[in-house]
């Protein structure tokens, strides 16, 4: 029974993981472009106001990003 139980467990582990695995496979993209956006921020935040203000052009109010389907 225990080996039994254990099976069972077992299965049901793996399958966990197998979905678990699979729900990070499909968002990876948004999740890749979430942390870029993240570092750019980063990135951002540590230049001057003066530096912002008086470049525009790299620092823009907004992004527009476009997504391309596969």
């Amino acid at each position: 029974m225990v080996v039994f139980s254990s099976l069972i467990f077992l299965n049901f582990i793996i399958a966990e993981v197998s979905s678990s695995y699979g729900n990070v496979k499909k968002n990876i993209r948004a999740l890749i472009y979430k942390e870029r956006a993240a570092l750019i921020s980063e990135a951002e935040d540590i230049k001057s106001v003066k530096a912002k203000e008086t470049n525009k052009h790299e620092f823009p109010t907004y992004i527009v990003v476009r997504e391309q389907e596969d």
